[in-house]
């Protein structure tokens, strides 16, 4: 979050979720078990876009 908003906030924000969030609720059919926008954990989030097959 320092990287990315330059920030020196130490306290415990939730913007990224939230934003997160938001993008889910457009982009999956279902938000609470997404397919294309997933967490990874110890790491961030991924975009995982399915190839045509």
């Amino acid at each position: 979050m320092q990287r990315v908003w330059k920030t020196d906030y130490i306290g415990d924000t939730r913007t990224l979720d939230v934003h997160i969030r938001w993008v889910r609720e457009h982009i999956e059919i279902d938000p609470a078990k997404p397919k294309f926008l997933k967490t990874v954990r110890g790491k961030g989030y991924v975009l995982a876009i399915p190839t045509p097959k």
